[in-house]
């Protein structure tokens, strides 16, 4: 009986690690202050989240803030909410967050592209941020409130086929954000071939297991702290 309590204890632990490495503890308010970005960088090195999601401009100081934590990835968000940047913008953007110490790029893709029916240019465009990368992760954001179910697979196959290691679901700035019925749609498109990514109105421990039932291999959410409080009580069903 003792052995099948500590089995279950340490089981519980494992889960629980699983779950809190699936998290991008994020913050892009234009309202944060470096003393905000510190207290990001410290959560996500205390809680054991998997990343640090910023702004460009805060990249640097993560980087120093998480000189002792290499395990905390940094993360930057390019093309950031709306998309619309013209191509060499957000390749700069990404050389710059690159310079700057970023371990992976969260770019916006042109909506107004997938509006259009250019998916030649979607796919080029990621291509090219992708190639500035230099190697480091990119996921692709589609801001799937506002497409269409086609548009959704037409643009996580461009991101699939362009070497994107996620398709992310929203910015959190437009819509509803992430859906489960969208994360389930997203992993069927791109087959294994690229991971997913939930973000949007992500703010309970019962949301991030919703989207992980989904499909949804990683999860942006400003509210990783009580995701993360929630995860270790017993209160959350499926956790």
């Amino acid at each position: 009986m003792e052995e099948f309590a500590e089995f279950r204890r340490v089981k519980k632990a494992e889960e629980l690690r699983r779950r809190l490495q699936m998290i991008d503890h994020t913050l892009l308010k234009q309202t944060a202050t470096r003393e905000d970005i510190r207290k990001l960088c410290a959560e996500a090195r205390e809680i054991g989240f998997y990343s640090v999601c910023v702004q460009p401009v805060y990249v640097a100081a993560c980087n120093t803030f998480l000189k002792d934590a290499p395990q905390v990835k940094i993360a930057c968000v390019v093309g950031f909410p709306m998309g619309e940047n013209v191509t060499p913008v957000k390749v700069y953007e990404t050389k710059r967050a690159v310079a700057d110490g970023a371990d992976e790029i969260d770019m916006v893709i042109c909506i107004s592209a997938v509006k259009n029916g250019d998916y030649a240019y979607v796919k080029r465009e990621i291509k090219k941020v992708v190639r500035a990368a230099q190697g480091r992760p990119v996921k692709v954001i589609l801001e799937t409130s506002l497409l269409t179910r086609e548009e959704m697979v037409r643009a996580a196959e461009c991101a699939r086929d362009a070497g994107a290691a996620f398709v992310k679901t929203s910015t959190g700035y437009f819509g509803g954000g992430a859906k489960a019925e969208d994360v389930r749609l997203l992993k069927q498109t791109v087959r294994g071939a690229c991971l997913v990514k939930a973000s949007g109105g992500i703010r309970t421990a019962q949301d991030l297991l919703t989207m992980e039932q989904a499909g949804a291999d990683r999860i942006g959410t400003s509210a990783g702290v009580a995701i993360a409080q929630s995860l270790r009580s017993d209160d959350t069903p499926g956790a």
